[in-house]
C-alpha cells in the first residue's frame, strides 16, 4: 500500500528472479540451446541402478556444469550464478517427476484397470453412494470414472500443461505450469490496482482480492483439461482461495 511504503521509506516489493530472466539480462540464453544442457540439468535416478552407474552419472553431470558455467559466464554473470541457474533447472525436473509423473501413472492405471462405462465385476466398480465410506455424493461407475479422470487430468495440467520436460527452453518459457501460476499469483497479490478488502465470505471475515491474471490462466488450464477428457462432471467453478 502506498501509505505503508511512504511510512517505511522503501518498497517491500521485489520481483521474483527466474532462470530465464537472469540469463536474458546477461545475454547468456544461448546456454539453453547448448547440446550439453540436457546432461547438466538431468535428474539422476537411483532406483534400480548400481552405485557405480550413479556415481558415473553424477561426475559426468558435475563436469558438464563446470564446462557450461565456464563457457557462458561473463558480462556480469559469474560462474557461480550460472551453476545456480543450471541446478535450478534440474530442480524443476525433480519437481515434475515427483508431482506430475504420479498423475500420469495414475491416469494410465485408471485406463488400464477400469472400464470407462461399466465395471467388469463388483470389485472393480468405482461407484460411490452418499453416506457410505465417507462419500458425500452418489455416482455410478461411469460417472465416478469420468470424475477421477478429469480430476487427475486437471491437476496434471496445472502442474505442467505443456506436456514436455525434454525441451529446456520450452520448459522455462511454458505458459501453463505451477511455477507460472505462482508468478501470476505474486503479480496479482502485489498489484497496486487491486488491493484487498475485508469481506464476509460466509466463512467469517476474510481478506479478498481480485486475481485477474491467475484467474485467466486457470480458465485456460480448465478449458484444456475439459477438451482433453471430453466430458465434465460437476462444477467447473474455480475457487481461487484454494490455490
Amino acid at each position: 500500500m502506498p501509505e505503508v511504503r511512504d511510512l517505511l521509506g522503501f518498497s517491500c516489493i521485489n520481483p521474483i528472479k527466474t532462470v530465464y530472466n537472469i540469463l536474458e539480462e546477461h545475454k547468456a540464453t544461448d546456454v539453453l540451446r547448448d547440446d550439453l544442457i540436457a546432461i547438466a540439468t538431468k535428474e539422476i535416478i537411483s532406483e534400480g541402478r548400481s552405485r557405480r552407474d550413479i556415481q558415473r552419472d553424477i561426475k559426468s553431470k558435475e563436469r558438464t556444469i563446470e564446462s557450461l558455467s565456464s563457457k557462458y559466464s561473463g558480462r556480469g554473470l559469474t560462474q557461480e550464478q550460472l551453476r545456480q541457474c543450471l541446478y535450478s533447472i534440474g530442480d524443476n525436473h525433480a519437481f515434475l517427476r515427483v508431482n506430475r509423473d504420479p498423475c500420469d501413472r495414475m491416469i494410465q492405471y485408471l485406463k488400464h484397470y477400469f472400464h470407462p462405462t461399466q465395471a467388469q465385476d463388483p470389485k472393480s466398480s468405482l461407484a460411490i453412494r452418499s453416506g457410505r465410506n465417507g462419500a458425500r455424493l452418489s455416482h455410478d461407475h461411469s460417472k465416478q470414472y469420468a470424475y477421477v479422470l478429469q480430476s487427475l487430468t486437471l491437476w496434471r495440467e496445472i502442474l505442467h500443461g505443456s506436456g514436455s520436460a525434454d525441451l529446456v527452453v520450452e520448459m522455462l518459457t511454458s505458459t501453463v505450469d505451477m511455477f507460472h501460476l505462482w508468478s501470476l499469483a505474486e503479480q496479482d497479490l502485489l498489484s497496486e490496482t487491486s488491493l484487498y478488502r475485508l469481506r464476509d465470505t460466509g466463512q467469517g471475515l476474510n481478506r479478498v482480492q481480485g486475481a485477474p491474471k491467475t484467474s485467466r490462466m486457470m480458465h485456460v488450464i480448465l478449458g484444456r483439461a475439459q477438451k482433453s477428457v471430453g466430458t465434465w462432471v460437476g462444477s467447473s467453478v474455480i475457487h481461487m482461495g484454494e490455490l
